[in-house]
């Protein structure tokens, strides 16, 4: 591990999670996507051509999870941030999951023909 690896103080884990950057005292958002986050920081991909300041706050609505960034690295369409402060806040959505299993378990039986069919 080199160069990069070294500076970072804890491991990143991968996420794929819809975000909001928000600046201009939350007056301006900029949608994103977080790649892979850590308690020190993030990588974010940015959604469409739009450049963000140097400092921001990153919003992840679905976990409730609220940081000040500071950006690190721009490479393409991609951000490093290193988080000033973050908190925890009520999450202002709900991830709601249907399961799609099937209301009666499969059988390998052989179903029955109704009375008068071959």
């Amino acid at each position: 591990m080199t160069g990069e690896d070294d500076k970072r103080k804890s491991a990143r884990r991968r996420t794929l999670k819809g975000a909001i950057i928000a600046y201009n005292d939350r007056h301006s958002t900029v949608a994103c996507t977080v790649r892979d986050i850590s308690q020190t920081g993030a990588r974010l991909r940015l959604i469409g051509a739009i450049s963000v300041p140097e400092t921001f706050e990153l919003l992840v609505e679905l976990d409730g999870f609220e940081a000040g960034c500071e950006v690190v690295r721009r490479r393409g369409d991609e951000i490093a941030v290193r988080f000033t402060f973050t908190r925890t806040v009520a999450p202002k959505r709900v991830q709601i999951v249907t399961p799609l299993v099937p209301e009666k378990a499969p059988s390998l039986r052989k179903k029955s023909n109704p009375p008068g069919r071959p």
